[in-house]
């Protein structure tokens, strides 16, 4: 016959009772964790933006050294030299992950687009973290077949109003800005815009 605690109990049960206790805690554990994960605010999508402008203002011209996968190059590209067709500027920056993200995009819309005259140039930023060797490894990496160029300074990112990558700004053949797009993007959604200005 077992023998009985102080207060009448076996300690058999008492243990009993404890090693039940034990055995919750990973399961309160389990449901406090999800608790705290379902409190969580969601994560934030990229920012997406599609603005067409209604006034459609002159685009304004630039000219800047081309960027190869090796370096600057002496040639240089001149806004205005594309006139009479489509432009798509891609405002980049080599450390922003959406534009990694886009540069794939980017390159399937090139297949489809370049061959229907629209003109593709990725303007890549150049800030204190930035280098031409930073930027020239950006191009390298994502086989970039268009033509990329080197804002040195920003000055082109300043003078577009660009204050977030990417940004797209599409330019009708007059040379009239017609809309500008921010974020990352579904192809289906910049491939409509482009259909819909060259008409």
């Amino acid at each position: 016959m077992p023998k009985k605690g102080r207060n009448g109990a076996s300690p058999r049960g008492g243990r009993h009772k404890l090693s039940y206790l034990v055995a919750l805690i990973p399961a309160a554990v389990f449901v406090g964790l999800i608790v705290f994960l379902l409190s969580q605010p969601a994560a934030q999508p990229p920012i997406t933006q599609v603005s067409p402008t209604a006034e459609r203002k002159e685009a304004p011209d630039f000219v800047l050294r081309k960027l190869t996968p090796n370096g600057l190059s002496d040639e240089t590209f001149t806004l205005s030299s594309a006139r009479g067709r489509v432009v798509f500027l891609d405002f980049a920056w080599w450390r922003c992950p959406h534009c990694n993200n886009m540069e794939p995009v980017i390159k399937d819309l090139y297949s489809e687009f370049s061959g229907r005259g629209v003109v593709f140039v990725t303007v890549l930023l150049d800030d204190m973290q930035s280098s031409v060797s930073d930027s020239a490894r950006f191009v390298a990496q994502h086989e970039i077949p268009w033509t990329a160029l080197w804002d040195e300074g920003g000055r082109v990112f300043s003078r577009y109003g660009i204050r977030e990558t990417p940004t797209y700004v599409i330019i009708n053949r007059e040379g009239k800005i017609v809309t500008v797009v921010k974020g990352e993007q579904q192809r289906q959604v910049l491939a409509d815009i482009l259909r819909s200005v060259l008409g």
